[in-house]
């Protein structure tokens, strides 16, 4: 069924009849789950949370593969560090920034 919507999407080539599909990592489905995986880190949801809903056995796997798309991790804590030692913090995440 993928490879099929992406030929009719004109994003890969239409197979010749009697053909197999030309294999490419690029147009893999696995692509969809690591976009999909790296917008919902981005927006903030809990590695917990994305490890549940992609069925790995641990956030840890989760972690390894997708860590670099959380560009905030520790912000949240520096900051909270920061105002318990009364030092100006160099980083405020906009959910504890004062209106």
């Amino acid at each position: 069924m993928w490879k099929p919507a992406l030929a009719k999407a004109g994003v890969i080539p239409v197979r010749e009849r009697g053909q197999r599909w030309k294999a490419s990592r690029k147009d893999d489905f696995h692509v969809l789950r690591h976009t999909y995986a790296s917008v919902i880190l981005e927006a903030g949801e809990s590695v917990v949370t994305l490890a549940r809903w992609l069925d790995h056995s641990s956030p840890t796997i989760t972690l390894d593969h997708y860590a670099h798309f959380m560009p905030e991790a520790g912000g949240k804590g520096r900051a909270a560090v920061d105002a318990l030692l009364g030092v100006a913090p160099q980083y405020v995440p906009e959910d504890l920034a004062l209106a």
